[in-house]
């Protein structure tokens, strides 16, 4: 059976529409129907009343227990696979791709040398994944932002995401003209984005972490650069950055976590400006599956949430 068709299933039941449903697993609504339809095939009959509202079939209803326990018996089976690797518990992690390459280094030697027992899996997602994962499979504990997580989720925001201005110096360079040095001194305490409209930009989709950050720029200074290119990946958006194709703004944590000697290597090709914190930009925020019981996130999100306190007042803990 392929699990892909009764996660789809599964969505689709819940939320009672294919468009949602379809939005929320990132699918066309055309596709999604492909997927129930070829599952009704394999399993001999009809699921929906496709109608509106969308209805479940007596065999629908049934199915869909079914399949919340297949779905469940699933990751059980995974869980206790993964066990044998390690101890005799295992918690499943998903966290945002660039915040796991800022974080887990420090902190995940740390908490195994002190859950020796605990085998972790951990998915390195994209945040729309993250929240499909956690919407249709379920997870133990999320790192990242995720706009709509389920009732059985808490939420416990970790640190604000502040960010920083990367401008190649060329570009810097033919925009202050004779007044280089004295701007970037100046932009040292902060920058005013409005200053910057005419180089080109690189962009992240609106629906990702830095995308989000950028368009609540770009609205608060009422500014409407010129985009030179856009990608989902915002570290390889800041290695074009130090090729020259434009300016980009990028989080602060991520900047910090660089090795100094690294640091020191990318400031000979490109400036970097602290921006105003903007409250309804993005935080780094866990989010952790809670059922009345101690959540089996909650060891690891203990030592993630103390790395970042320290990381806030100023100490970071050194790599293993």
């Amino acid at each position: 059976m392929d699990f892909t068709l009764i996660n789809s299933f599964i969505a689709v039941a819940e939320e009672g529409s294919f468009s949602t449903a379809a939005k929320h697993l990132f699918l066309s609504q055309q596709s999604l129907s492909k997927q129930i339809a070829k599952l009704e095939v394999e399993l001999g009959t009809e699921l929906l009343v496709r109608s509106r509202p969308l209805r479940l079939t007596q065999n629908g209803k049934l199915f869909l227990e079914t399949a919340k326990e297949m779905t469940k018996l699933k990751q059980e089976f995974e869980e206790t696979c993964g066990t044998r690797v390690r101890g005799e518990e295992s918690i499943r992690v998903g966290i945002e791709h660039t915040i796991a390459r800022a974080i887990l280094p420090r902190v995940l030697p740390r908490y195994m040398e002190a859950h020796p027992e605990v085998y972790v899996r951990i998915s390195e997602e994209s945040p729309e994944e993250l929240e499909k994962t956690v919407a249709h499979e379920g997870i133990d504990l999320v790192i990242g932002s995720i706009s709509s997580p389920p009732a059985s989720y808490k939420t416990v925001a970790l640190c604000r995401k502040e960010q920083l201005l990367v401008v190649p110096k060329k570009l810097m360079r033919a925009l202050a003209g004779d007044r280089y040095e004295a701007l970037r001194e100046e932009f040292s305490g902060g920058v005013d984005l409005r200053w910057f409209e005419k180089i080109p930009f690189i962009k992240q989709p609106r629906n990702s972490s830095g995308g989000r950050s950028l368009m609540n720029y770009m609205k608060y200074y009422d500014v409407r650069p010129n985009f030179a290119c856009e990608l989902t990946n915002v570290e390889n958006a800041f290695q074009l950055a130090l090729s020259g194709v434009g300016a980009l703004i990028y989080a602060r944590l991520f900047w910090d976590m660089i090795d100094p000697a690294l640091q020191q290597d990318y400031l000979e090709r490109v400036d970097i400006f602290p921006l105003p914190y903007l409250p309804d930009t993005d935080s780094v925020c866990a989010y952790y599956r809670f059922d009345g019981e101690e959540s089996r996130g909650e060891s690891l999100l203990s030592f993630i949430a103390a790395f970042l306190e320290d990381y806030e007042n100023g100490e970071l803990w050194r790599e293993a």
